[in-house]
């Protein structure tokens, strides 16, 4: 079994969400509407400070038509 890097999973979902916000096209503050959180928060994210709960992070994904697996790294689809 694979271990889990809790660090490499942060900067994974950190990247994930740039990546995502870009390809929208979207500001942080944008994002932050979507999900009624401010900006600091969306930029907490981005920056590895902090990462989204687990029914933001799905919200995110659903938006962005990924899954929650891509969010995550395993996969590129």
């Amino acid at each position: 079994m694979m271990e889990v890097n809790e660090k490499e999973i942060r900067k994974t979902i950190q990247n994930r969400l740039i990546e995502c916000r870009k390809e929208k096209g979207l500001t942080q503050t944008e994002v932050g509407e979507l999900v009624d959180k401010k900006k600091t928060t969306v930029a907490s994210w981005e920056g590895g400070k902090s990462l989204p709960d687990a029914d933001t992070l799905y919200r995110l994904a659903t938006y962005y038509k990924k899954t929650i697996s891509y969010m995550y790294g395993e996969s590129d689809k």
